[in-house]
C-alpha cells in the first residue's frame, strides 16, 4: 500500500525515519530541496539504502544514478547507470510510483514484498522523496529502501536423552 499522507512517526524503521528527518533539514521552508543540498558525508550509515535517479524530462525517463548496496544485494544486480525501462519487471511496479513523485512532488512510503526482484519473498520498506534544482520541477528522486533479510538460522542439535 501506498502512503502518502503521513508522519515520520508512521514510518516502520529507523532508516525510514533517518533519510525522512534528513529530507526535511535540507528542504527547510521549500517545497523540494535540491540535489546539491544532499551532502553523502552527512548521511554515511544511511547510504547503503539509498538510490537516487536522474528524472529525464522529454520524453520521461529514470535513470538510475546511484543504486546502494542493500538493494544490489537484494536484486542480485547492480542497476546503476541503467534506465528503468531497460527492466521491464521492474518498471511494471515503479514506473506509477515514479510518476506520482514527479506529478505531486510530494514523498511516499511503502511496504510490501519485493515482487519487483527473483527475492520475492523479502519483506521491504521505502521512502521515495523528490529534489529539484529550481524548486518547481523534479528532477531526481531520492529513495531510501530498508530490506529484511531472513536470518540464517544453523541447525542446532538438542540432546535427545538426560
Amino acid at each position: 500500500m501506498i502512503h502518502k499522507d503521513f508522519n515520520i512517526d508512521d514510518l516502520p524503521n529507523d532508516i525510514l525515519r533517518k533519510t525522512y528527518q534528513y529530507w526535511l533539514g535540507m528542504k527547510g521552508a521549500r517545497s523540494m530541496p535540491a540535489r546539491t543540498d544532499l551532502n553523502p558525508a552527512d548521511i554515511v550509515s544511511l547510504l547503503p539504502h539509498i538510490t537516487l535517479v536522474d528524472v529525464e524530462a522529454s520524453p520521461r525517463r529514470y535513470k538510475f544514478r546511484l543504486v546502494g548496496t542493500e538493494t544490489v544485494k537484494a536484486m542480485g544486480l547492480d542497476v546503476t547507470g541503467q534506465y528503468l525501462d531497460q527492466l521491464p519487471k521492474v518498471e511494471q511496479y515503479l514506473k506509477d510510483r515514479y510518476n506520482s513523485l514527479v506529478e505531486t512532488k510530494a514523498p511516499y512510503w511503502h511496504g510490501g514484498k519485493l515482487v519487483w526482484s527473483k527475492k520475492s519473498f523479502i519483506d521491504y520498506s521505502v521512502i521515495g522523496l523528490p529534489l529539484s534544482s529550481d524548486g518547481i520541477t523534479v528532477d531526481k528522486l531520492l529513495f531510501s529502501l530498508y530490506y529484511q533479510f531472513p536470518i540464517e538460522k544453523r541447525t542446532e542439535f538438542i540432546k535427545l536423552r538426560s
